[in-house]
């Protein structure tokens, strides 16, 4: 029996879907990765254990009509493609996104064990309109909840990078590799994989107002700009990007932050309480969903990016400073240690 694992165009996608695939080697549970030619996941072509397949799709929601046509076309040329691919007998698990539509589709066709993995609050469309189909649907937030009903679908929680996970260190540690003080309270901001434009105008702002020691992720685009305005700031360090962030996350004590799902779950991981700027156009504005969720465990904050003046954000960033030790063990309450586990578990309990 063979497992189809798809999921990719982002880090969102993708990394929970490399996470199964590891646990699922680990296991000697035989794979096959469904991915796109355009995606994230074409960076980890030799990481990705197992067989793997690289499909040519596009993505269908909000783009003109000649992209939806191609799309389309491209969409049934890739399920042929894929079918030719599959010789045994399999069971697929998707993780969202435009790129795991064709294995979604082919399972159904074959009429196999369709099991769906959601990372964000809100579901995609790809998984809101598979879901009817699924025997199981996994979850992140329980506000999926509102979108996805019945009994089949499971909290598992979001798998976080194993890579993160080890890279963890003592704080004192953290700071010393980073080359920052050891003492004191260290503020991260960061936009995503990509940066924020109004995440590092916000860092440089508050660094200028308070004089907290702080560390701004800027992305590799912002990374010029940022780095000629930053470097009469003596408590600001900036880095365009680290392929570390375990590193990273050991060496902070709070982050200002966008709140993707991977973002979410990582920071839970290491229990850093945040202050959300949820990116203002997420499909479904899923960002704010997912920020909610964690301001009501008690480990977050949450303030809207059209609101998020200087001094608001300040006052937050203090009544987290005041308050770190609590909210620290909130949003920890919201990782999921064994979450691929969990899953691949609840998938071979009746397809083994």
């Amino acid at each position: 029996m063979k497992l189809l694992v798809s999921g990719g165009g982002t880090g969102g996608h993708f990394f929970p879907a490399f996470e199964i695939l590891k646990k699922a080697h680990e296991l000697e549970i035989e794979t096959l990765y469904v991915g796109t030619l355009r995606g994230i996941e074409s960076e980890y072509k030799k990481e990705i254990p197992g067989d793997a397949v690289f499909l040519e799709t596009y993505p269908f929601r909000n783009t003109s009509l000649k992209k939806k046509i191609k799309s389309t076309t491209n969409l049934i040329k890739a399920v042929y493609f894929l079918n030719s691919e599959i010789k045994e007998d399999f069971l697929t698990i998707i993780f969202g996104g435009y790129s795991s539509l064709p294995a979604g589709i082919l399972t159904l066709l074959h009429r196999k064990s369709l099991f769906i993995h959601e990372q964000n609050s809100v579901p995609s469309l790809t998984n809101k309109t598979l879901s009817v189909f699924a025997r199981k649907v996994f979850i992140s937030f329980e506000y999926t909840r509102n979108y996805i009903k019945g009994s089949h679908v499971i909290k598992t929680g979001t798998p976080v990078r194993e890579e993160i996970l080890r890279s963890r260190k003592e704080k004192k540690e953290a700071r010393k590799l980073l080359h920052l003080d050891t003492e004191g309270t260290l503020i991260l901001f960061m936009g995503g994989s990509q940066g924020a434009g109004f995440i590092n105008n916000l860092a440089l702002d508050f660094v200028r107002k308070t004089n907290i020691r702080t560390l701004l992720i800027t992305g590799k685009r912002d990374f010029p700009r940022i780095k000629e305005t930053a470097h009469t700031q003596r408590n600001l360090k900036i880095i365009p990007f680290s392929k570390n962030m375990g590193l990273i996350y050991s060496a902070v004590d709070i982050a200002v932050c966008r709140s993707g799902a991977g973002t979410i779950g990582e920071l839970s991981a290491f229990g850093i309480p945040a202050l959300f700027i949820p990116y203002p156009y997420a499909t479904d504005d899923h960002q704010f969903y997912n920020a909610k969720e964690i301001e009501e465990l008690g480990g977050a904050f949450v303030i809207r990016e059209s609101e998020a003046s200087l001094e608001k954000v300040v006052k937050l960033v203090e009544r987290i400073q005041e308050n770190i030790e609590s909210m620290g063990k909130s949003i920890k309450k919201f990782y999921s240690p064994r979450a691929s586990t969990a899953i691949l578990k609840e998938i071979f309990n009746k397809n083994s």
